[in-house]
């Protein structure tokens, strides 16, 4: 193993990851960061663009990806860690309106989604029903749910709701379950970096059993936005 592993995060990617005053956080991020230092791994970590992540693992900027989505077809391209967190996908409606039960609820219901993530082939391929708007970002689509130009938003589970309270508070139905579960792992391009992956297991295993995962995990939790 290299002294340093590079860990290149999106930019902003709140809560999972982000940059505050110059200083790499979030969620996943810090499991990793502890993860880490339980397992004696040297960590320094890059923000990027979103649409970077992946390219700084095969240009080489970085050693490994976080929080990279676990799907069949990125398995084909990377190797992942255990588990960092569990998320997924979360349907999301104006305030007064009850969480759809599933997207076959949505069967010819106009649903909004970014393009970024694993959401809008997910939703192509199994709820052809459903006439699905693709948008730049989370804000394009959260600004069309609640100006009433669509039914529903699709959106990652946690990040969709702590943007949704931050930029229009009281104004949606905060989801309880996800419609899609995803596990969060942290990527290495396939067939590399075997050793890592190995040690930064070990650091994961460390930390749940110590309760240092509970203590990063449950502080967000408990400030999380609620209905």
């Amino acid at each position: 193993m290299a002294d340093v592993m590079r860990v290149v995060h999106p930019v902003q990617l709140s809560p999972f990851a982000e940059v505050i005053d110059g200083r790499s956080s979030g969620i996943v991020v810090d499991i990793v960061r502890a993860a880490a230092e339980r397992a004696g791994l040297r960590i320094d970590f890059l923000a990027v663009p979103f649409e970077q992540v992946e390219a700084a693992l095969q240009d080489e900027r970085a050693d490994i990806a976080i929080p990279i989505a676990v799907t069949s077809e990125r398995r084909a391209r990377f190797d992942f860690s255990d588990t960092l967190l569990m998320t997924g996908g979360s349907l999301f409606v104006r305030a007064g309106e009850a969480t759809p039960d599933g997207l076959a609820a949505l069967a010819g219901k106009v649903v909004v989604t970014p393009r970024t993530g694993p959401l809008a082939a997910y939703i192509a391929k199994v709820a052809s029903d459903v006439k699905l708007v693709v948008t730049s970002d989370y804000e394009e689509s959260l600004r069309l749910l609640v100006g009433g130009e669509v039914d529903a938003a699709a959106l990652n589970h946690q990040a969709g709701a702590m943007i949704a309270a931050k930029l229009h508070p009281g104004m949606l139905t905060f989801p309880r379950e996800m419609f899609l579960e995803l596990p969060f792992g942290a990527a290495v391009l396939k067939g590399t970096r075997s050793e890592t992956i190995a040690a930064l297991n070990a650091g994961l295993a460390a930390i749940e059993e110590d309760g240092t995962f509970d203590g990063i995990i449950l502080p967000r939790a408990l400030g999380r936005a609620s209905p």
